[in-house]
Parts: C-alpha cells; sequence; structure tokens
C-alpha cells in the first residue's frame, strides 16, 4: 500500500463519521460565534431624495406636473449590524422613471446602494417603504397684462409726476392653469425717492394675484417680459402771490381804500426753468374797473386763464375772488367854522 493511501486511510476514512460530525458542529459553531458577536439587524432609512428620469417624457411644453407625494424614499434594511449600522440615506440613490408613469399619474420607484457600499448590496436585504411617486398633471395657461406703473413712497412737494410710460406695456403671464384667474396685474413700483426730475428706470415686475398678493416667478411661472423700462417726465411745483391794480376814475369824495383776495396764493406747475422766472402772477388791471364806483366792486377771476405759455395750475382750480373796497371820504371842518358856531351859540344864550 502506497504511502498516499495509508494516509488517507489513517486520517480521512478511518472514524469518517466522527470527523464529519465534528466539521458539522465547527460550522454550527462558527454560526454561533458569528451571530453572538455580528447578529443580524434591521433599520429603516428615510429621507432618500428621489431623482427624476426621462422628465421630458411629461414635459412637453403645454403641461407641468407637481410632486404629490415621493419626493423621497424611505427603506428598510436588514442584514448583519457590522454592515447596516455603516449605512445612511446618501448610500442609496432612489429614482423615479416618468417613462413608466401611469395612468393615474404613479412613478414606480426604485432603490439601491451606491459608492463604496455598493458592494454590499448580495450580503443585506433592502425592502421599499415608499413605492411610488405621485404626480399631478396640469396644462400650461397664458394671460395678457397691462402694466401698471406704481410709484410709493413720500410725494415730493416741489415736483410732480406728469406721465410714466412704460416699454413694452404689455407683458405675457405664463403659469400653470390653476394659478391663473384672469385678475392678476403687473406692476412695475417706483419709489419717489428713485425720480429726479425727466429720468428713465428699468423696473422688475412685481405680478400680483386676484388678493392683491404678490406671486412668486420661477420655473413654470414666467413673464415673457420681466423687466420694462418706465419713462417718466416731471414737472415743477411753486406757490407764488397774486397781484392786480384797479382801473378807473372814482367819483368826487371816494377812494379805494384796499383791494383783498380770497386766496392771496395760487400753486403752478411747469418745466423748472420756466418757473424760476415767475415770482408773481399779475393780473390785468381792466379786470377791476372801479370807474364811477361808489361802493365795493368784487370780481371772480379764472387765474389758470392769465398764466404764461407751458404754466398750468397745480391742485387747486384757481378761481380768485377780489373785492376793491370803496368807502367815502368824511367831510373835512376848518377851525374858522368851529370857533362861529360857538360864538353865535353863547349870543343866542345872552339873549
Amino acid at each position: 500500500m502506497s504511502k498516499v493511501k495509508m494516509f488517507l486511510q489513517k486520517w480521512i476514512v478511518n472514524n469518517i463519521g466522527f470527523k464529519i460530525l465534528a466539521l458539522v458542529f465547527a460550522f454550527v459553531l462558527w454560526l454561533v460565534i458569528t451571530n453572538t458577536t455580528d447578529p443580524v439587524t434591521t433599520r429603516t432609512i428615510t429621507g432618500i431624495p428621489v431623482q427624476i428620469e426621462n422628465e421630458s417624457m411629461v414635459l412637453d411644453g403645454s403641461r407641468v406636473y407637481t410632486i404629490e407625494s415621493g419626493d423621497t424614499a424611505t427603506v428598510v434594511v436588514s442584514g448583519n449590524r457590522s454592515i447596516v449600522s455603516t449605512l445612511t440615506a446618501s448610500d442609496f440613490v432612489a429614482t423615479a422613471d416618468f417613462a413608466a408613469l401611469s395612468i393615474t399619474n404613479a412613478v414606480p420607484i426604485e432603490v439601491d446602494l451606491v459608492g463604496d457600499k455598493a458592494r454590499y448590496a448580495g450580503s443585506i436585504t433592502i425592502t421599499l417603504k415608499t413605492h411610488s411617486m405621485m404626480i399631478n398633471l396640469e396644462n400650461m395657461d397664458k394671460e395678457t397684462l397691462d402694466v401698471e406703473v406704481q410709484f410709493v413712497g413720500q410725494e415730493p412737494e416741489d415736483m410732480v409726476i406728469e406721465d410714466a410710460m412704460a416699454n413694452p406695456v404689455r407683458v405675457t403671464f405664463h403659469a400653470p392653469e390653476s394659478n391663473i384667474t384672469g385678475e392678476e396685474r403687473a406692476v412695475a413700483q417706483i419709489d419717489y425717492s428713485e425720480v429726479t426730475r425727466d429720468i428713465t428706470l428699468d423696473k422688475d415686475l412685481i405680478i400680483y394675484d386676484s388678493s392683491g398678493n404678490p406671486i412668486t416667478l420661477g420655473g413654470d411661472t414666467y413673464l415673457d417680459h420681466p423687466t420694462v423700462t418706465v419713462k417718466i417726465t416731471t414737472s415743477s411745483i411753486k406757490s407764488v402771490p397774486i397781484s392786480i391794480e384797479a382801473s378807473g376814475q372814482l367819483p368826487e369824495g371816494y377812494e379805494l381804500t384796499g383791494i383783498t383776495y380770497s386766496k392771496n396764493n395760487v400753486s403752478i406747475r411747469g418745466d423748472e426753468n420756466v418757473l424760476s422766472t415767475i415770482n408773481e402772477i399779475y393780473l390785468p388791471h381792466e379786470l377791476l374797473n372801479i370807474d364811477g364806483a361808489e361802493g365795493d366792486v368784487t370780481i371772480t377771476v379764472d387765474v389758470g386763464q392769465y398764466l404764461p405759455e407751458g404754466v398750468t395750475l397745480h391742485g387747486d382750480t384757481g378761481t380768485v375772488t377780489i373785492v376793491a373796497t370803496i368807502t367815502k371820504k368824511e367831510e373835512e371842518t376848518t377851525e374858522t367854522e368851529t370857533e362861529t358856531t360857538t360864538e353865535e351859540e353863547t349870543t343866542t344864550i345872552e339873549g
């Protein structure tokens, strides 16, 4: 018998049953030790961001979607504690393929291990708790809005806005049809402090909903012209006094004792350079004709008719009532007449 056969006979064949039993016992012992030091455990991992694939299958330019649920995924992981305890949400990638969108607007979610932890994929069991992403599909709509120019803040006392023209004057508002009510407003808001005489400003438009709340622009909600150019024309304002001289000849024994006005000043507006040359409004004296008058003369004048070219009234009607006060002079007596009268009275008493 060869040495090989003798070796096999002695160490393997002899007592084969006991040797197999020992092997089985050793394996069981290994399992016990392994499960004692590295037991099987289960963890729930939440907050795995769901990435969307083939989004173009839904977004064809005429529709938009919003995610109702399933933007993050939850999984239950089972395996040895040494592996499971190290896993976090960042070790997984969750995907929703819009090519698999169902008629109920549900998109299946798949989750896999990624990165360095991908090598454990065969050692653990991953059970999905979030099976699908639910989306809401709706059509896009649009609305043409007139651009409003709105001024805010403290209005200056020496200036007035004559005109404010936006370019373009109309814009198109694009949004999901559920966000358009037909009562939206496009407003270019300008603070008075930004206006320094005639000026042109670029302003971002604010879109207000039917309740007067601003709508956040971005994504599927946008304007074809989010910025407009506003050309602003202004005029200066100035308060100046009114003045008039009377015309005509009073009868003998009467005199003009004064001229009064229902208002002494009027507010005018126009080009700043023109207003700087105007310090008083002189009304034609022919308007206040006191010729032959024996009492007060009253006239009503529209001051606006007598302003220089390019100047207009500001903030009032310009109607002024003017009164020329005319009084009769007192009769004068001389000292001689007074003395004579006194002597006559004395003579009469003595008689």
